[in-house]
């Protein structure tokens, strides 16, 4: 009895679900009440287009590339590899050790990963440990004047801000007291 019954819900959650979906599909397949009639659905509007005439041979209003990027300030450019230190906290003083980083750069945004060598016992994210000498990786966006990096799983991972200087970038990692330079190898 138990068995019959249970099937006997399941076969009416189905054909009610059936049922539901068809109407929604198409309206035409629901049955009509006495007296009531389907309404006529409104069509959408087609979209309206405008284009507008841009003055040629006008020069008031043309600007030349030339001015146009002198007046923006320059991204840096930090695609490549960059050897340097990292300082910070280690278990009874501050530590010096190696630091390397590799970046590829497209416009204002670029990746990469960044190796923080001796980081066993010292102040620094967690992650970083863990990659080790694999490098953590890492997404980063240029400004004018700073480059602010982040592990490309999110920022609770890693975050830093970095300083850049021609060749020469000195960051920091955020709620760290680590220090990183690093200078381009040529």
């Amino acid at each position: 009895m138990g068995a019959n019954l249970l099937l006997l819900l399941l076969t009416s959650a189905l054909l009610s679900t059936a049922a539901c979906s068809a109407r929604a599909e198409n309206p035409s397949l629901a049955p009509l009440s006495a007296g009531l009639v389907a309404a006529a659905r409104p069509r959408p509007v087609a979209p309206m287009r405008v284009a507008l005439a841009l003055p040629i041979e006008s020069g008031e209003g043309a600007v030349a590339k030339d001015q146009l990027g002198a007046d923006e300030a320059t991204m840096p450019d930090i695609a490549g590899r960059w050897t340097g230190v990292w300082s910070g906290f280690g278990v009874m003083s501050r530590r010096v050790s190696m630091a390397r980083a590799e970046f590829s750069q497209a416009g204002r945004w670029g990746w990469g990963k960044i190796v923080l060598s001796d980081t066993l016992a010292a102040d620094v994210p967690a992650i970083v440990t863990y990659r080790g000498a694999l490098g953590v990786p890492v997404m980063f966006d240029v400004f004018p004047t700073r480059i602010v990096m982040k592990h490309e799983a999110g920022s609770a991972y890693l975050s830093a801000v970095f300083r850049v200087d021609g060749d020469r970038m000195l960051g920091t990692l955020r709620g760290h007291d680590t220090l990183i330079l690093l200078s381009r190898e040529r």
